[in-house]
């Protein structure tokens, strides 16, 4: 027989006349008329050259070519059923790898938290954190990752979005910092020297360009890629680091930093952390339950 002839719904006929032994309880099971049922029967028995049922008295009765294939083709349709219709997901059993693109940020506010979330509730699933390298979007239409956490402003149509987070700025020094007495105006903020975290290596980042709106410069002193070490970095020196509020105070609990007003405003963009998703690759319910953590752990 040519399999390219063969009609899907045929084999569901076929199914249905084998489960109930009747082809009008057939025809309603599938809602089909019971003239459609017994014409698919016939194309049927026309392609495989064989009746397959016979009449008996209250219904059909199976040939056994028929019960030869019933087994095969009952498992058949059952297979491309659950590939149609998955099951739901089950974070406690499941060994899923989810693939995350994001920065040290992120990673260093929230992956502690994550990290115990995953051994509690979903013990076999695996995280892999990739780095932006400022690429993430590519990353996602790629399917490099499942999805990105940054600062992104506006996507384009095909990425879908929620906000994990938004924040304030503020400037952080060491104790005894000649900054940390007085005021912090704009003058005394722009000549002192700064450290910058720029995780893709850019020289100058959203407090230059603030800055020059106000006729102003800044000696960045030190540029680095990782957040994790600024806090050190600031603690053993008179660099002062402009950093998100929610990144500050932990900075300052683990390094005894002194937290003062930045005295700009940060553009709404670098404001607002994000979780970014491809909508043709995110409605996964293992990615959706994975967002849903992470939106949960943000807010607490």
């Amino acid at each position: 027989m040519n399999v390219n002839a063969l009609d899907l719904n045929l084999l569901r006929v076929f199914d249905a006349v084998m489960a109930e032994g009747n082809v009008t309880r057939a025809a309603e099971r599938l809602f089909l008329s019971q003239p459609a049922t017994s014409h698919a029967l016939g194309r049927l028995r026309h392609l495989l050259k064989d009746d397959l049922f016979v009449k008996v008295p209250g219904g059909v009765r199976p040939t056994p070519r028929a019960l030869e294939l019933a087994e095969p083709v009952h498992g058949a349709l059952a297979t491309l059923k659950q590939a149609f219709n998955p099951p739901e997901f089950d974070p406690a059993a499941s060994t899923r790898v989810i693939r995350l693109a994001t920065h040290d940020y992120f990673t260093t506010l929230l992956m502690g938290d994550v990290a115990g979330y995953l051994a509690q509730h979903a013990p076999n699933i695996s995280l892999r954190l990739h780095p932006t390298a400022g690429r993430a979007l590519d990353m996602l239409d790629q399917q490099e990752v499942d999805m990105a956490v940054s600062a992104f402003g506006e996507l384009p149509e095909r990425f879908d979005k929620t906000e994990l987070f938004r924040d304030r700025y503020v400037c952080l020094v060491r104790r005894g910092h000649p900054l940390a007495s007085g005021k912090l105006t704009l003058e005394r903020f722009a000549t002192a020297r700064h450290l910058l975290v720029s995780p893709r290596g850019d020289e100058r980042g959203f407090v230059d360009t603030a800055l020059a709106g106000e006729g102003l410069t800044r000696h960045t002193a030190m540029i680095i890629n990782q957040f994790a070490p600024a806090g050190r970095i600031v603690a053993a020196s008179d660099l002062v680091l402009t950093a998100s509020q929610r990144l500050a105070r932990q900075l300052c609990a683990e390094h005894d930093l002194v937290e003062l007003p930045f005295p700009l405003d940060a553009p709404a963009a670098f404001s607002s952390s994000e979780v970014v998703w491809h909508r043709r690759l995110g409605d996964h319910p293992a990615l959706a339950w994975f967002r849903d953590v992470l939106v949960g752990l943000a807010a607490e």
